[in-house]
């Protein structure tokens, strides 16, 4: 339910087409007999051209040539001042050096060290003290422990930790005594030390700053969160109707800007493309990358997404995933893969005979995986060709699992990804994923960035994640809210007000001010198996462009809409629908002050204040709200602004011009 679309699957076309060749029509006939996903998995699996398929186990690994030849890079760039490139030339060394042995991790430990100093010198000084410590975790050698403690006590000075400074002046004090220093060296290195310690040992009450910084979004639901659905605030309701499904309602009043939804996913997978820019677990882009210890596809933003990685899907997904993206597989697959890879093949054992109970009775959470599997995947309505297409992927999946030894167990040292049949675990697991294939068309999200480029902002397709709660909320193509995401986490606010029982929808792709009615349904249909009567397809609002500025649209006290030119002078306009006469007056008298407060909401985003603009374009949406009835053009502008501030609240990217 949304825009990340089951498009094609690149490469992966050429092997389901060699796949074609190999089968005849007795072979489709008895495959669509199957009317269970274990079963498909099975028959397919069972054709020699399937299983004999080997995956490939890694192609991007560890070097410590090129990761010496990157230092030694670094090295002359930092030489010459040029930070920037010095700190680019450490990282890529950092992601390409082996960790295997001691040696190799001394080595580590020196470049984490050196990033540090091009983070110093670039004021990015909690990234930089991220890096000292990681070079004390690598066995940064004990006679340089004096110029990383000096390093590391400047930059807590930089941020105002005047505490932490002087106990890190006073360990590099003490690391001194094994610097292999020409004494005079060693004694100047003292006294600029003593110095600074005499200093900060003026200031009786020695103490840190915060270093918390100010959230731009407090996050707190005005009416507390719903109960049996947490992640989503109390005025919103889940209900359930035949031809709906479940679907949200607002079950109070609701205020344009008002948070409804703020939900962890239950997975989330990071394009190929951004996998050297983001952190693998996160989503964040940090100013440093750390590494995985074996492979040099991905980086983390932190020792601690890291381990989380490791102790979850990466560590099944790493020897892998050079073949899973060589393969051209879409990241709805790939989602479906990290279903099942974040946890253990235990996990779902354990869970088998309670998948197919209902959520309805239980709290709704995105970490539980019956919330997924619950999810609709419309099975009744696929093609023959459809399923086999999926199983085929499933089944591609299951042999990436069993090379990676996913179904390996502690007593076994080989790993059986040659057998010619599967074990029931195989089967079981094969048939989630399959069932993943299917719901995540429906269900999935995109994660995005909103990248600033000097004036240019546009909202970045970064990757994708499955939150069943949102998954739970129907589309329309004039939406009743905006989503943007921190890291992996959506927010969801409202984007208009919200009527008690009016549904609250959001928007899967295509919106009505963008593209005409029937593109929209086009898409829709294709993509998402619906015919949609929103509002605004039932009524065939028009597209921004084609909105005639100088008619307003007034709302009668009888519910219809009055057309008003924008030049009149008349105050009393008759209502065809009742045939009285409609008292525009103190409308119109609201909407004089209109355009003032639309320049002073864009003068403060062209200042940066963002915060400050949202505020002031939400009052002007609500006197909009209040007098006028949509599709009205300044309406739909002013939406498209409280967007973009909204966006700013989120995940953001400055990009250098």
């Amino acid at each position: 339910m949304n825009n990340v679309t089951d498009s094609d699957f690149s490469q992966f076309k050429q092997f389901y087409s060699n796949f074609l060749k190999t089968i005849n029509d007795s072979d489709l006939n008895t495959f669509k007999k199957f009317t269970c996903d274990e079963g498909r998995i099975k028959y397919v699996f069972g054709f020699s051209f399937v299983h004999d398929y080997k995956i490939s186990t890694g192609t991007n690994f560890k070097s410590g040539e090129s990761a010496k030849q990157l230092k030694e890079d670094g090295n002359r760039a930092f030489q010459a001042d040029q930070f920037k490139v010095a700190l680019e030339l450490y990282s890529r060394a950092i992601i390409k050096q082996p960790q295997q042995s001691s040696s190799d991790k001394e080595e580590l430990s020196v470049l984490f060290a050196n990033r540090s100093a091009a983070l110093y010198h670039l004021k990015e000084y909690e990234a930089a003290l991220q890096d000292i410590q990681s070079a004390f975790d690598f066995n940064y050698p004990s006679h340089l422990h004096y110029k990383v403690y000096d390093r590391k006590s400047r930059c807590f000075l930089a941020l105002q930790q005047l505490k932490s400074a002087r106990g890190a002046f006073r360990q590099s004090l003490q690391a001194l005594d094994e610097a292999k220093l020409p004494a005079e060296k060693r004694q100047k290195w003292q006294r600029d030390i003593q110095i600074m310690l005499a200093m900060l040992d003026k200031n009786k009450e020695l103490k840190d700053a915060s270093m918390k910084k100010p959230s731009t979004d407090k996050g707190q639901f005005k009416d507390g969160a719903n109960k049996q659905y947490p992640h989503a605030s109390n005025v919103v309701t889940i209900k359930e109707a035949p031809q709906l499904g479940r679907f949200a309602e607002a079950g109070n009043e609701i205020k344009p800007g008002e948070l409804l939804l703020r939900e962890s996913p239950h997975c989330a997978v990071l394009l190929d493309q951004y996998s050297k820019s983001h952190c693998f677990q996160c989503f964040r882009r940090p100013a440093a990358v750390y590494p995985c210890p074996q492979c040099s596809n991905v980086v983390f933003c932190s020792k601690t997404c890291l381990l989380t990685a490791l102790e979850s899907h990466h560590r099944y997904e790493c020897p892998v995933l050079s073949a899973l993206w060589q393969s051209g597989a879409s990241v709805t697959c790939l989602m479906a893969l990290r279903i099942i890879t974040q946890h253990n093949l235990e996990y779902f054992l354990q869970l088998k005979p309670v998948l197919t109970n209902s959520c309805k009775n239980k709290q709704y959470k995105s970490s539980d995986y019956t919330t997924v599997y619950n999810l609709v995947n419309h099975a009744s309505q696929r093609s023959t060709e459809d399923f086999l297409h999926r199983t085929l992927m499933a089944v591609f999946l299951l042999r990436c699992l069993q090379t990676a030894g996913y179904f390996q167990h502690q007593n076994e040292n080989v790993i059986k990804s040659n057998e010619k049949t599967l074990t029931d675990d195989e089967k079981f697991i094969g048939g989630l994923i399959l069932r993943h294939l299917q719901s995540l068309q429906f269900n999935s999200h995109e994660v995005s960035e909103l990248v600033i480029k000097g004036k240019d902002k546009r909202s970045v397709f970064i990757g994708g994640a499955v939150y069943p709660t949102l998954a739970l909320f129907n589309h329309s193509c004039n939406p009743g809210i905006v989503r943007y995401h921190k890291g992996t986490e959506v927010v969801v606010r409202a984007i208009r007000p919200i009527k008690i029982g009016e549904v609250v929808a959001e928007n899967y792709g295509p919106i009505f001010t963008q593209v005409e009615r029937k593109e929209r349904q086009h898409t829709l249909r294709s993509q998402y198996w619906f015919d949609c009567k929103c509002e605004a397809c039932e009524e065939n609002w028009p597209i921004l462009a084609n909105m005639n500025p100088d008619v307003m649209r007034f709302r009668c006290d009888c519910g219809s809409t009055v057309l008003v030119p924008t030049n009149t002078s008349e105050f009393m306009i008759p209502c065809l629908s009742c045939k009285k006469h409609a008292n525009i007056f103190k409308g119109l008298k609201v909407l004089q002050d209109t355009d003032t407060t639309f320049r002073l909401a864009k003068s403060l985003v062209e200042e940066g204040n963002h915060m400050k603009a949202l505020l002031k374009f939400l009052e002007l949406l609500n006197l909009l709200d209040d007098t006028l009835v949509p599709p009205f053009r300044d309406y739909h502008i002013c939406q498209q602004e409280i967007r973009t501030c909204m966006l700013f609240c989120g995940n953001t990217y400055m990009a250098p011009t």
